[in-house]
């Protein structure tokens, strides 16, 4: 396959993506933005209180994509409603993302073909090929980070938001899968580096924003009330700024 070839493949599924994400939003109710927000501790006072876009994506993420306590998503009810609007090649994707999955990734370099290689941490050092433009133009060799990926067919693709993980998170993750399995954390490992981001202020590289943009957009309104929540029973607000002495 040539480069030519690969991003004829890619730049269709990234369009695909943002149109399934726009569909699927609807299928996450209530519950699941309360649980989302509790999780990444946005929760105040009765309501979602989310300091920037970023964090909303997050939310928006862990709302379609995590389990609830009884281990069901939105994005499955979404695969088991509306995905009727969908034609074949689209149908296909959107079951291809329901088999997304969240890990620990490390990039190995550039992809001779295009994108990156990386290797799965998680998984034994699994090798993927990664199809990604922006990443193969700015991430370091080395750089190890957490994200959604799914198998795309000739290559893996993302979505939603790179996280960075610190050395400890990694170790601890690493060893919890190897010994028993699991990981020792008390939610998701999405919601612990995205938690971990919204804690510390770490910087969060966009993973295909305008993918998860629409998460934020089919809730929200424009101009100087561009974070208020167009259905009044979604309990959302946006965070204050904070006086600087």
């Amino acid at each position: 396959m040539t480069r030519d070839e690969a991003l004829a493949l890619y730049r269709p599924i990234r369009a695909t993506i943002r149109r399934i994400i726009s569909l699927a939003v609807p299928a996450c109710d209530r519950a699941d933005f309360m649980r989302a927000g509790k999780q990444l501790g946005l929760w105040a006072d009765g309501a979602i209180v989310y300091p920037d876009d970023k964090a909303a994506e997050m939310l928006g993420d862990v709302a379609l994509f995590e389990s609830n306590q009884r281990g069901r998503r939105a994005f499955d009810r979404f695969l088991s409603g509306r995905t009727r609007e969908l034609d074949a090649a689209d149908f296909e994707l959107a079951q291809r993302m329901g088999n997304a999955f969240f890990s620990l990734f490390r990039c190995m370099g550039k992809h001779e073909t295009a994108g990156v290689w990386l290797d799965d941490l998680l998984d034994g050092n699994r090798r993927l090929w990664l199809m990604d433009e922006a990443m193969e133009a700015t991430a370091p060799t080395g750089m190890t980070f957490g994200a959604r990926l799914f198998d795309a067919g000739a290559f893996h693709v993302g979505f939603g938001i790179v996280a960075p993980a610190d050395e400890e998170t990694i170790d601890f993750s690493v060893k919890g899968k190897t010994l028993n399995g699991r990981l020792p954390f008390r939610y998701s490992l999405a919601v612990t580096l995205y938690g971990d981001s919204l804690r510390a202020g770490l910087p969060l590289t966009d993973r295909v924003k305008e993918a998860l943009a629409s998460l934020l957009g089919r809730f929200t309104g424009a101009g100087a009330d561009s974070h208020r929540m167009r259905d009044p029973s979604l309990p959302f607000r946006k965070a204050k700024p904070r006086r600087r002495n």
